[in-house]
């Protein structure tokens, strides 16, 4: 197996407007730059290629543009191109998907998307001999459940800190940290990491790559000639929000928010280096795994919409004193407030159709390890349901890869309800779906 490296800066400019929130924020300065990074694969037969970002999402028709570009600089087959994002919260507007007075800068969007496309084949130019190993490790206390069932019946996501109507909680965080370490001869070595909680603890107007952009500078500073990459889990239903903290677990945190989420850059940095010290403790000892061949695969699956037309009327008067800055007037506030906006764009929306969504799902297998890819933000159960019915050595399971389109819940959270369910674009039962689909694609790469 022979691996390639590349990286491209892709910090925006101030006076674009920041994509994450249902409001409008613009860059008003930088935190920390962000970068979009590149792990290219060759086995001699067939080629492959990681490309990681540091946005909120990119669609599946953005995805499908890079990956058609990129096959064609490079000669590889677009199902073997899988780009995930980091989710952060404080990076530039992409998508198109206003929900205010947001407007995309064509001039920065074709920067960013000439940066990723030209990563991915910089990689190739870059390719060593390599031997490949795998570790895990946890990360404790960083990353929670944020959906609450409430002592009078009902579940919210993020209720606040310290809530005394909170009843328990709906779901089990998963606090494994997994990597792939790659040793090259004659150039600099590489860590894969994956982790999964959302990257929303920084806020603001400042742009950041959030807790993911510092495990990587802490791996990098911490393991000398290498390079890192990180892969977003699955955190659909995860965050860092702990409901009753000690007084040291406030530290780094501001706690008067619009949306009853503490955030702040010390408990981001806090947060990566939690990450990144499990990787640092299991690294030595990482398992030497085949990495002989390459595998790679695509499948489409069809789920039905989330339409509720029977709500329809609320939803459009809803929307409207939204876009017309006139939230204020709603009976809700904090994350309530968010997910009535949000459900209510996702009924308009479905009201025109269409009745059911299509979704790439991809697989690459690198020999005895296995990356699979869902585009939207996929609940932690349906992550560990994929690796209990898979035999590879090592799993990751990645959401937003090659688009993100939309939350991915388990069936059981729409009875539950929540901000999650009550967003997706997607009927209950999808969950299965995904599930089934992907243990089958994942079974057509093993080697």
């Amino acid at each position: 197996m022979k691996t390639g490296f590349a990286r491209a800066k892709v910090t925006p400019w101030n006076g674009i407007n920041i994509s994450g929130y249902y409001e409008t924020r613009t860059v008003k300065g930088v935190l920390d730059d962000l970068y979009v990074s590149a792990v290219a694969f060759d086995d001699g037969e067939k080629k492959a290629v990681i490309v990681t970002a540091d946005v909120l999402m990119l669609s599946k028709e953005q995805c499908n543009i890079h990956k058609a570009e990129i096959s064609r600089r490079t000669g590889i087959a677009p199902e073997a191109i899988f780009i995930n994002c980091s989710h952060t919260h404080t990076g530039p507007f992409l998508n198109g998907e206003r929900f205010g007075d947001e407007v995309v800068d064509e001039k920065y969007c074709a920067h960013f998307a000439k940066a990723l496309e030209d990563t991915a084949a910089n990689a190739f130019l870059d390719m060593k001999e390599s031997k490949l190993s795998v570790g895990s490790g946890k990360a404790e206390n960083i990353s929670f459940v944020r959906r609450y069932k409430m002592k009078d019946g009902s579940t919210a996501t993020n209720p606040g800190v310290g809530n005394p109507d909170i009843d328990h909680v709906l779901g089990d965080v998963n606090e494994t940290v997994k990597f792939l370490r790659i040793d090259r001869e004659g150039g600099d070595d590489m860590v894969i990491v994956s982790f999964g909680t959302h990257a929303d603890t920084v806020g603001g107007e400042l742009i950041s790559a959030d807790w993911p952009g510092f495990v990587r500078s802490t791996l990098e500073s911490a393991l000398p000639n290498t390079k890192c990459l990180f892969l977003t889990a699955s955190q659909g239903d995860v965050n860092h929000i702990n409901p009753n903290p000690t007084d040291a677990d406030r530290r780094g945190l501001e706690y008067d928010s619009f949306d009853n989420v503490p955030r702040g850059y010390d408990h981001t940095a806090h947060m990566g280096r939690v990450v990144a010290s499990a990787v640092l403790a299991d690294y030595g000892k990482a398992r030497f795994v085949n990495s002989e061949k390459i595998g790679f695969a695509t499948k489409e699956i069809e789920i039905p919409a989330n339409a509720e037309n029977d709500k329809l009327d609320q939803a459009r008067k809803i929307k409207a004193l939204h876009m017309a800055g006139r939230a204020h007037e709603l009976p809700f506030e904090k994350m309530e407030l968010t997910t009535a906006v949000a459900e209510a764009y996702r009924i308009v929306e479905l009201s025109e159709g269409p009745k059911s969504f299509f979704f790439t799902l991809s697989a690459l297998s690198i020999g005895d390890v296995a990356f699979l890819g869902m585009p939207g933000e996929c609940f932690t159960e349906i992550g560990r349901r994929i690796e209990a019915e898979l035999s590879f050595d090592s799993v990751f399971v990645c959401c937003l890869t090659n688009g993100g389109e939309t939350y991915f819940p388990t069936s059981r959270a729409y009875d539950e309800g929540g901000y999650e369910s009550r967003t997706s674009r997607l009927k209950k039962g999808g969950d299965d779906i995904i599930v089934k689909n992907t243990v089958e694609l994942c079974k057509l790469v093993k080697n």
